[in-house]
């Protein structure tokens, strides 16, 4: 028998018998017949590649270039914590923007601190249309809610991108388009079109298998829009102000939808899982929603804390080692010297969708901070902090943000066996609610230092709540 695998294969079925006795031409005809379909199926691919948006004028992308912060986040450096040092102190690890609230980040280097938190944070939010139950007079009621990975797991997916003005870009202009608007938001989403044997489902079959070729697991469809309109332009363009419920809260933003084609939002819309009508709102920059609760208080810092399309704070910060405690509780643990062994280990900490996420402190240290610094080596003015409140966890980190698929249970069943921690809430707690205390910086490598801690008492809001 032939030590070579192929050559047994072909001396067996009697394909290089043949070989042998074929003609040239007859082999190329006979070659040309079965790899047909194969280069018809690649040019139908490499016909159908997505055109994308170009970048718009005067702008450049924010974000990090390279390998992710994160990338060696499962490490087990980062799961005991010690005591700050001069020569290791607590560290920022990494940084994280959502502009679209509940959907994929923007990795940053550095960010500006504002009143609202990172600079590009959750200004925007998609709503859905939600029509209730016939009341006993047979009365509805419409409005919007907001959407979040809670109910809509694929948001995870959706991913998102910011351009900010920069005189050095191309065609950079004074009175540009998008540097008018201070840059712009992209909003990149899956979506699988129908497949047939029609012109159309056979392209859509090309489309498939172009994005399959570029290493994605489905076709993705984009738009764009301006991250902060003139009052010109949203009047052009007619956007309508409206209330958008978020938990229990219910702020007028802005209804941009009339920047998107109402076709792609329905496509959006589809991907997502959801039959009703969806909406692409802003926060309102003179509308921005005030935070009580354990917010710090008007007359102890001189300004009311005020946030744009968050849950409740402005910054939210995760300890790694807080994070790898939770993971190594998780069922099912097999123990190994090797942590790529650990499967169970591997709790993506983007789960938590924190702004900062830091190392060095021990497992769970955090609980009690309530005033902290970020220094950096450059700049002489520390960042100071508010830690307002634990970060009470609903069942959102139980959808993998590589997926957005969500699991039916972990992490959120373990972390209710030892993490219902806050005597004001019932449920479990993981990170910390922040609120800046002036204007300022923060970057990777900044060192931590815990200036104040004390007890926390979670406080909720007020009124009937609504789960996006």
């Amino acid at each position: 028998m032939s030590t070579n695998v192929f050559d047994h294969f072909i001396t067996v079925t009697g394909i290089k018998q043949i070989v042998n006795d074929a003609s040239p031409s007859a082999i190329i005809v006979t070659f040309s017949i079965v790899l047909a379909p194969l280069l018809a199926l690649l040019i139908l691919a490499l016909s159908q590649r997505p055109s994308h948006i170009p970048p718009p004028a005067g702008c450049r992308k924010l974000g990090l270039q390279g390998r992710s912060n994160l990338e060696d986040q499962y490490s087990k450096k980062y799961a005991k914590g010690a005591d700050p040092t001069p020569a290791k102190p607590w560290t920022v690890k990494a940084l994280f923007i959502y502009p679209l609230k509940s959907c994929a980040p923007v990795e940053l280097e550095k960010s500006e601190i504002v009143r609202t938190g990172l600079s590009y944070d959750r200004q925007f939010a998609l709503g859905h249309y939600v029509t209730s139950l016939p009341s006993t007079e047979g009365k509805v009621t419409s409005e919007w809610h907001f959407m979040t990975q809670r109910k809509y797991p694929r948001l995870a997916k959706v991913e998102t991108e910011i351009w900010v003005p920069d005189p050095s870009a191309k065609g950079y202009q004074e009175d540009g388009e998008w540097v008018k608007s201070e840059g712009c938001l992209v909003v990149r989403f899956p979506f699988s079109p129908d497949t047939d044997f029609t012109v159309e489902g056979l392209l859509n079959y090309g489309k498939i298998l172009a994005a399959k070729l570029a290493r994605k697991a489905e076709p993705m469809l984009e738009f764009r829009v301006p991250f902060n309109p003139q009052s010109s332009r949203i009047k052009s363009k007619g956007y309508k102000n409206e209330v958008l419920r978020i938990w229990k809260d219910n702020p007028v933003a802005l209804n941009m939808s009339s920047e998107v084609d109402p076709e792609i939002l329905s496509k959006l819309g589809y991907t997502l899982g959801t039959t009703n009508p969806i909406a692409l709102f802003r926060i309102d920059t003179n509308k921005y929603r005030e935070v009580h609760k354990c917010a710090p208080k008007v007359e102890d810092v001189g300004f009311q804390t005020v946030i744009g399309m968050q849950d409740s704070y402005p910054i939210h910060i995760i300890n790694l080692a807080s994070v790898h405690h939770v993971a190594e509780n998780l069922p099912g643990l097999t123990k190994s010297e090797y942590a790529w062994q650990n499967y169970h280990t591997l709790l993506n900490a983007l789960r938590f969708r924190a702004n900062i996420y830091i190392t060095g402190p021990p497992a769970f240290h955090e609980d009690n901070w309530t005033k902290a610094k970020t220094v950096s080596p450059a700049n002489s003015t520390p960042t100071t902090y508010h830690i307002s409140c634990r970060t009470t966890r609903c069942k959102l980190p139980n959808v993998d943000p590589e997926t957005g698929i969500a699991d039916r249970n972990e992490p959120m069943t373990t972390m209710r066996k030892y993490r219902v921690i806050d005597e004001g809430s019932k449920s479990a707690c993981l990170g910390m609610q922040v609120t800046p205390l002036g204007d300022g910086e923060v970057k990777v490598g900044d060192s931590i230092e815990v200036l104040e801690t004390g007890k926390h008492f979670f406080l909720g809001g007020e009124g009937s709540k609504v789960d996006g």
